[in-house]
Formats: structure tokens, sequence, C-alpha cells
């Protein structure tokens, strides 16, 4: 009998989740093939749990496996992996999309503009995969000049170099490059599992937006799905996301998967008293600052 797809998708796995100490203390199921990371809630002496960034393979009967073994976290935020749709019952509401490059279907078009400075960049650089660990550690530096820049350092998205040592480590982990000589214009990694290949993180450095490397990632990653036969996940918009975001992934992909969230309360007493006049709006939990 076939392993579920939980036990196989590296999200899953205790190993992965440690490298997001920041967000919160590793713990996982008995059982099943599922981890959580534990946080407190402020100082009430009380915590709730979050799944593992970008998403927490879920099969039959995973939600009450939750809901049951951690049932002394207040309230459980998990994102399911794009297409899940929970069974009835299950609160939940859509999160987002995932833009996805599917290659049996037709490849969008470039525009005239797109596509000079595809040919610029390709003119004076190369896509690559990047093998040695060295190298694909690069990215740990890029993406922390990237994280000041965008006002992410000490909130969720900070993830530091043990994060990207945990990714180079992984067996179905992929890194590529965008190089320029010594140069080093633009960096993403991600993992292969299922029939995709699940983006993590593209990293510009500042010298390659200045030469639109990250045009020639794109194009690359495309050509990677195409030769492989992968869909390739580029994951959704953030929250606040600029407009020329969604403008750029649109340009490389061809198709949207839909994002649940799944919205596991405990402790419905707890719950209310935690979030107070907040209780009604949208963000969940309630009580949690949106942009921590």
């Amino acid at each position: 009998m076939d392993s579920p797809a939980g036990a196989t998708c590296p999200f899953n796995r205790l190993d992965y989740a440690r490298s997001l100490r920041h967000v919160g203390a590793a713990q996982a199921h008995p059982v099943r093939p599922l981890v959580l990371l534990r946080r407190p809630i402020g100082t009430t002496g009380r915590h709730d749990g979050i799944s593992p960034w970008p998403y927490l393979w879920l099969e039959d009967g995973d939600v009450d496996a939750l809901r049951s073994h951690f049932d002394d976290l207040v309230a459980i935020p998990v994102v399911a992996q794009p297409g899940y749709v929970p069974p009835a019952g299950v609160d939940h509401v859509l999160l987002k999309h995932h833009f996805v490059y599917d290659p049996a279907l037709p490849t969008p078009p470039l525009s005239p503009r797109a596509h000079r400075r595809l040919e610029a960049c390709a003119r004076r650089a190369c896509f690559e995969r990047v093998v040695d660990r060295e190298a694909r550690m690069a990215i740990a530096g890029l993406y922390a000049g990237l994280a000041a820049r965008r006002g992410l350092v000490g909130g969720f998205f900070d993830m530091g170099a043990d994060h990207f040592a945990v990714l180079a480590d992984l067996t179905d982990s992929v890194f590529v490059r965008v190089r320029a000589g010594e140069r080093v214009g633009a960096m993403a990694c991600g993992v292969v599992f299922g029939g995709m290949l699940q983006i993590l993180h593209t990293v510009p450095s500042q010298d390659g937006l200045t030469w639109n490397a990250s045009y020639l990632l794109m194009h690359g990653l495309q050509a990677m799905a195409r030769a492989e036969g992968l869909r390739l996940f580029l994951g959704g918009l953030p929250d606040g996301a600029a407009a020329g975001l969604d403008v750029f992934k649109s340009r490389w992909t061809n198709a949207r998967v839909p994002v649940h969230l799944i919205r596991i309360v405990n402790d419905p007493a707890a719950y209310a008293a935690l979030a107070g006049t907040a209780a009604t709006r949208g963000y969940f939990p309630a009580y949690r600052d949106p942009k921590p």
C-alpha cells in the first residue's frame, strides 16, 4: 500500500519544522506525519499552534487528529496544501491562490518589454542548478538582505541561516541561480515531491535587480518544469503585497490553485476571552497581531 502524501511532504517533517523555531517550538503527532509550531500567547500562560510554512499536507482524518492530540492549544490555524478541500463541518476560509505553471498547459506569452528584459539578461548571465552545499548556502545571505530591505526582520518571514541549511540538506531540494561570472543576480530554492516543484524562496540580489536577473530565473524554472514534467508552484501573494508582484507572478504562470486556512478552536471560552472585541475580525486567531 502506498504511503500517504503527508509522509513524503517535507513540510510535515519535524526536522523541517525545527528550522522555523523563530515562529514556535516544533512538535510532532505521535502517529501521523503531522507537525505544529507551539507558541505562547503573550504572558497568559496559554499556548496556540500554527502549521509550518508554507503549508501542511493533510489527509483524511488529519484535522481530527490535530484537534485531539493538540487539545491543550487554544487555537490552531492550519494552512492546507494547494487544492485541498476541507471536509464538511470543518471551519475554514479561502486564504489565497497559489500561482502555478503547468507544463501541460500553454505557456503564457511574454510582453515585448518582458521579452527584451529576458533576452538582455540572458546575454550576460546563465541559469544553472546549484548542487554544491556552500554555493547553496549563499541564498541565506541574499535572503538576509532581502529581509532587511522589505522590513521582514523580527517577523514571521525572518528565516535564518539554519532554515536554509535544512533545505540545503534535503535530498529532494532544488537550488538554482542566475549568475554572471562571479556575480549572483538571483537564487531560488524549493523541493520536488508529488509531481511538483514547490518553490519556497526566490531571492534577487540588489545587483541582480539592476539587470533583471529574476526574469532569467523564472524562465529557467519554467524550462526545468517542462523538462522534468513537474507542475511548478510559486506560492501566493502575501498580505499587503504590491500590485507589481501580482503582475510579475501572473506573467510566468498559467493556473492558480486555491489554498484554505483551517480554523481549529479547542477552547472557545478562552479564545473569546483572549480575542475580546477583536473576535469579529477576519484574521485568525483574532487575538494575534496580523503583522507579527
